[in-house]
């Protein structure tokens, strides 16, 4: 009998009565249960699979087959902060398929549940507002096009998305590199001069010298900001070269579904600003 904390990855229904809910757990990995008459009102396990919880569950494995049988499930965070935040819940839900389609299988995953819990904690708070006249945690330089955001409207969670995409690329062995330039190997001050996703590179204002940078503005002063710790003006920018450079070198042969969720959502919340 195996008790272990799970993270719930996806659920999917199985009968008029069941579901198929696919969990990163804490001891072994990621498991894929099936929970018979997990929809009715009166299952003892309402609640503790939903998509996004953690729990804490017991379990037989069994060897012979891929789906195992729940024997008890408890919730511990049902993240109801998160779930009250379209954007943080968008976000939250590509980092569980990137780990549901792209984590190794059939091993322990202590690291990526880690990473994992810390982030959805770390969205499951409410919003943070800055004083009206507080800017000082976004900082650009003189020269620089990126407007930062209302000052009224940045919060703790700007960073949790693009940071557990760095985390993750580290943990899987795709060493990013934020502090040297990748033609000159000096150490990059302030913001950098260009980046290359498919490779990695950062390069310096000195090697970059009259060409156009391929990236974003935002981009770059995202990268800044992550590097520095602090709250990143436009994280969707650095988010997406984040995600291209993961994808790049584990070749996404199956699309995120998840992510055309968090666009649509980034649509709405650039309307409301």
């Amino acid at each position: 009998m195996i008790k272990t904390r799970a993270i719930v990855l996806h659920r999917f229904p199985y009968s008029d009565s069941s579901w198929i809910v696919k969990a990163l757990t804490e001891e072994t990995g990621t498991v894929s249960f099936i929970v018979k008459g997990g929809k009715r009102k009166d299952s003892p396990f309402r609640g503790a699979l939903d998509p996004l919880a953690l729990c804490e569950i017991v379990y037989r494995e069994n060897p012979n087959t891929e789906l195992q049988f729940l024997k008890e499930a408890s919730v511990i965070n049902w993240h109801a902060h998160l779930r009250e935040d379209l954007l943080a819940l968008a976000k939250a839900q590509v980092m569980a398929e990137i780990v549901l389609r792209y984590a190794p299988a059939g091993v322990p995953l202590e690291g990526e549940f880690s990473l994992l819990e810390e982030a959805l904690a770390a969205l499951d708070v409410p919003d943070i507002k800055l004083p009206a006249d507080d800017n000082s945690e976004v900082k650009l330089p003189a020269d620089s096009e990126v407007k930062p955001p209302a000052s009224n409207a940045a919060n703790s969670k700007s960073g949790v998305f693009a940071r557990w995409l760095l985390d993750i690329c580290e943990l899987w062995g795709y060493h990013l590199d934020m502090n040297s330039c990748s033609r000159c190997d000096h150490q990059i001050e302030g913001v950098p001069a260009d980046f290359h996703p498919e490779t990695g590179a950062f390069v310096c204002k000195s090697c970059l010298g009259v060409e156009t940078p391929r990236a974003r503005p935002e981009t770059l002063a995202g990268f800044e900001a992550l590097r520095t710790g602090r709250a990143i003006a436009h994280p969707e920018y650095v988010e997406n070269a984040l995600l291209a450079y993961l994808r790049s070198h584990i070749g996404f042969m199956r699309e995120i579904n998840s992510l055309k969720f968090l666009n649509e959502t980034r649509k709405l919340y650039d309307r409301s600003r």
